[in-house]
């Protein structure tokens, strides 16, 4: 306990890992949906949360605190609040090039609202469009992001970085981020359990996904010290990244697309990501405040 009250990267991936995997395990056993809807519910703000108690016990500061002032750097706003939805976007443009027959036309945006509204889609490119300047202004789901990405990227990264240089920490970063996603993948978060090897080959490619997406969350808040840039990016993934599996005729999220959860649809931001690692020092040894 005297080691834990010392090392915050370890007591906050206790916490933040015992709450998700505990929640899951109960959901496994009594199979009642309660746990499952505390986890779903709960998960944007228990890293945050984890991240307060370890700064109580150890005493500890992250060295890339937040700041909600994104237009004080506009370059860093504009590109946290354009580019990941462009990407997003062109790599459901793969998808549906791959696959055109799983296009429909018609975007069923009721299925998030839970009603039967739809629209019919004749010209994608204005739609594309909307949806970029719609995942940009998006603010609230931004500030709702901003519960996972001020403890995994505004106080874990820091340390992190400090300890293993900025390329290596932000690929452990993802993957720890990935694995806290795998009791609610496991249940059928984000996929769709008729995958083939489902619930198992869906929780493989969350954890390709948080790396990808994790390594441009930590690349911009390494560059910023600020998290909240990641906060809006992650909130313009999911603005933008769950909507295109409304525009097919399944209606499912399988582990190639369209939406940004799959390899095919990924593929652009995957791009992005490696760009940027090699962007980043592979020695660091700044250590945290």
């Amino acid at each position: 306990m005297k080691e834990l009250k010392k090392d915050p990267v370890k007591l906050f991936l206790i916490l933040e890992l015992g709450i998700c995997y505990l929640l899951g395990l109960l959901e496994l056993f009594f199979k009642n949906g309660l746990f499952y809807g505390i986890l779903g519910a709960g998960f944007p703000f228990f890293p945050a949360i984890c991240a307060a108690i370890s700064r109580r016990i150890t005493g500890a500061k992250a060295k890339y605190p937040f700041s909600l002032k994104v237009w004080e750097n506009q370059k860093a706003w504009l590109f946290s609040a354009v580019v990941p939805g462009v990407l997003g976007i062109l790599g459901a443009v793969l998808y549906f090039t791959v696959f055109p027959k799983e296009y429909s036309g018609v975007l069923k945006y009721g299925r998030l609202l839970g009603t039967e509204a739809e629209l019919s889609i004749p010209h994608p490119l204005v739609l594309a469009c909307v949806l970029v300047v719609l995942g940009a202004v998006m603010i609230p789901v931004q500030l709702l992001a901003l519960g996972e990405e001020a403890g995994w990227r505004g106080w874990l990264l820091g340390f992190q970085a400090g300890k293993d240089g900025e390329r290596k920490a932000v690929l452990i970063n993802g993957f720890e981020w990935g694995v806290s996603h795998l009791p609610l993948i496991y249940f059928g978060f984000n996929y769709s359990l008729n995958n083939p090897g489902a619930p198992w080959t869906n929780m493989l490619m969350m954890v390709l996904v948080c790396i990808v997406l994790g390594t441009v969350f930590s690349y911009v808040t390494l560059r910023t010290e600020n998290c909240m840039y990641a906060a809006v990016m992650h909130g313009v993934v999911n603005t933008i990244g769950a909507l295109p599996v409304n525009l097919t005729f399944r209606m499912e999220s399988n582990l190639l697309g369209p939406n940004a959860t799959g390899l095919l649809g990924l593929t652009f931001l995957m791009m992005l990501a490696i760009g940027l690692w090699f962007h980043l020092k592979s020695k660091r040894r700044i250590p945290p405040r």
